[in-house]
């Protein structure tokens, strides 16, 4: 959950607050040069349980403030993720006046005494932000105590601020404590002689010399009377006070390898830190690793001294992380966003609906067909390309989130719809294969823009299993495919014959409804399938094969509506129309077995929430049900034109 720690967290950034000062305003900065960001972009660090790039860090950091993934500095500067993380850690004071916080609701920012844009939605800098921000975590604080469901949206707002400002602000001061010099005035105590008055030295260096004069004094504690050995510890409590001072800010980010192989929690510099404190026990690879943040900082108008400095970091903690088998991912995980498979597969598939609407307009052409054809094989290409990649860097099947499932949900109905076409070849299903693939990715963009989360994070414990997540998720998943595919096949014809296309051709509504018939019956042997395994697996799992979950009632919807409208036909009480309208109320039902059970928050499948849908969902559902409507008004037309021409007859 978001804000599960979101007060303790705003209580130590309000502490934090007072301890260290924010460094003076810079001028200008200099442009990163490639080499540097490539460096920072295949930087392995630890995120949401898992070993990623600093590059896929950035990306989604900034996709949560921003709602982009690049943005325009005030100086006209085109700014992308690591490049702008780069400003936030290096250059607080410029990042401070970068306009990346995304505020829905001029409200909010009005709540807190902040003066407002002239938009209703804009973006706003930490800077014009900063007076408010008190107030802002003070009514953060007020709100989080709400239920989620009772708070209205400007309440809503102002915890996503103030998440969000939180956040930003860890990044502007993760690395002051490689600015922080430590010295003990002189005196004939260990320490005072490990810091001589004269010197102050940097953190890395102070943790080794603390460490050695804790191991010293433990040594040497026996031959000491009370008075000596409390002279000794006060400098050595008031160092630790300074150090706990120092690094409280520099976590968020766990960059830093752990000696122990056995160890998968990846440290942050105030966990090395504190555990030099706690331990005592400073190595020198722990002081050389924090040392390379202390001269990054130190050197960071010296382009050549910093990208020195950057190699050296770059060097140690990839070394690190190869030996330890954690590495060997992040250049393919950088490769796949950089590549944007995606993305272009989104906009080509608009390419691919925008040939197909202009084939209509030249049916005689022997070409256009074929140009359609690799229109709409291309995205889908790229979607697979990106879909397999996503499975090597996870080393997972291809479906594990809700964004996942879109993703495969959409490439399964295009190939589909493909096959259909070259079954066929009307034009109908190149036509829906390129419009769904289109509408599919465009939900795929807008999912991951609202949630503004990594996209493959690690899986709760009950998902976390491959078999089961390539057989059950993977098939009942081609079910979900196939529902959706056969109800857009039936809204083509239920809105044919509203409005008169084609009405003297019965071949080419009969060939819809036997494309329509075909993609039913292949969706119900995959969802009857997926439905078993997932009662296996729940054996498994949960030691029951059914529960009456939501999720579980979803699937089974699924498979009995599936089974009315084949029954109903083999009947005859319904023909062509019928199966029409039958199928788009499948697709209600494929809707609310694939997004709708999760918003309803309980159940054993209550892992998928995602805010927001269910708007989106009634908006989809009352769309469909005037589809519905549409096709009865189009049952009674018919009928009476039946009428008509008995009366004639």
């Amino acid at each position: 959950m978001k804000y599960l720690h979101f007060t303790r967290s705003l209580m130590l950034m309000a502490a934090a607050a007072a301890l260290v000062a924010v460094p003076a305003p810079a001028a200008e900065r200099e442009p990163w040069s490639d080499e540097v960001i490539e460096l920072f972009a295949t930087l392995p660090v630890q995120d949401g349980g898992r070993i990623k790039p600093l590059d896929t860090f950035a990306q989604f950091t900034m996709l949560q403030l921003n709602g982009k993934r690049s943005f325009e500095t005030p100086s006209g500067e085109r700014l992308g993720p690591v490049p702008w993380l780069l400003d936030a850690l290096f250059y607080p004071e410029i990042a401070r006046d970068y306009k990346h916080f995304v505020v829905d609701d001029s409200e909010v920012v009005s709540a807190i005494g902040v003066e407002i844009h002239d938009k209703k939605r804009d973006r706003y800098a930490f800077s014009e932000l900063e007076p408010g921000v008190e107030k802002l975590m003070s009514l953060a604080m007020e709100y989080n105590e709400i239920d989620s469901k009772k708070r209205d949206r400007i309440q809503q707002g102002v915890l996503n601020l103030a998440n969000n400002v939180f956040v930003f602000q860890k990044k502007l001061r993760f690395l002051e404590f490689a600015e922080a010099r430590y010295d003990v005035p002189g005196d004939d105590t260990l320490m005072g002689k490990a810091f001589p008055e004269e010197e102050g030295v940097p953190l890395s260096v102070a943790l080794k010399r603390f460490t050695e004069v804790f191991n010293q004094l433990r040594a040497q504690r026996d031959a000491m009377d009370s008075a000596q050995l409390n002279r000794e510890v006060a400098p050595l409590s008031r160092i630790m006070e300074e150090f706990d001072q120092t690094v409280m800010l520099a976590q968020g980010i766990p960059m830093f390898p752990p000696p122990q192989a056995e160890d998968k929690v990846w440290r942050t510099p105030a966990d090395m830190a504190a555990g030099a404190v706690q331990e005592f026990d400073f190595n020198d690879e722990a002081a050389a690793m924090l040392s390379s943040l202390e001269r990054l900082v130190s050197s960071r108008d010296d382009r050549a001294a910093f990208l020195a400095a950057v190699s050296d970091l770059h060097e140690s903690v990839t070394r690190r992380a190869a030996e330890r088998g954690e590495y060997n991912k992040i250049p393919l995980e950088v490769h796949y966003y950089k590549a944007k498979y995606i993305f272009y597969s989104q906009w080509l598939y608009v390419l691919s609906f925008l040939l197909v609407a202009l084939s209509w307009l030249i049916p005689q052409s022997r070409w256009m067909p074929k140009v359609t054809a690799v229109g709409v094989a291309i995205p889908t290409i790229l979607l697979i390309v990106g879909i397999t990649l996503r499975c090597i860097i996870r080393d997972r099947p291809p479906i594990t989130t809700l964004y996942e499932t879109i993703l495969f949900i959409t490439a399964c109905t295009v190939l589909v719809a493909m096959f259909l076409e070259w079954v066929n070849r009307q034009g109908i299903s190149m036509a829906m294969g390129a419009f769904l693939g289109m509408a599919g990715m465009f939900l795929a963009y807008r999912y991951e823009l609202k949630e503004g989360v990594d996209t493959m994070p690690s899986l709760v414990a009950v998902l976390d299993t491959n078999f089961w997540l390539a057989t059950h998720v993977t098939i009942i998943n081609v079910g979900y495919a196939a529902g959706m595919l056969s109800g857009a096949l039936a809204h083509v014809y239920i809105f044919g014959k509203l409005f008169n296309f084609k009405k003297s051709d019965k071949e080419f509504y009969r060939t819809l409804t036997r494309m329509t018939y075909g993609v039913l019956c292949f969706g119900l042997v995959f969802s009857t399938v997926g439905t078993i395994l997932g009662g296996i697996w729940a054996n498994y799992s949960w030691g029951r094969f059914w529960g009456w979950d939501p999720k579980e009632n979803g699937a089974l919807m699924i498979c009995l509506w599936s089974l009315v409208i084949l029954h109903a036909k083999m009947g005859r009480h319904i023909k062509d129309l019928g199966i029409a309208q039958g199928s788009v109320i499948l697709a209600m039902v494929v809707a609310f077995s694939w997004w709708g059970v999760n918003q309803l928050g309980v159940g054993l499948h209550s892992y998928g929430f995602t805010s927001g849908i269910m708007n989106a969902l009634v908006v989809y559902w009352a769309i469909e049900l005037i589809t519905i409507a549409a096709g009865s008004w189009v049952w009674f037309r018919e009928k009476d034109e039946a009428a008509a021409r008995a009366a004639t007859a």
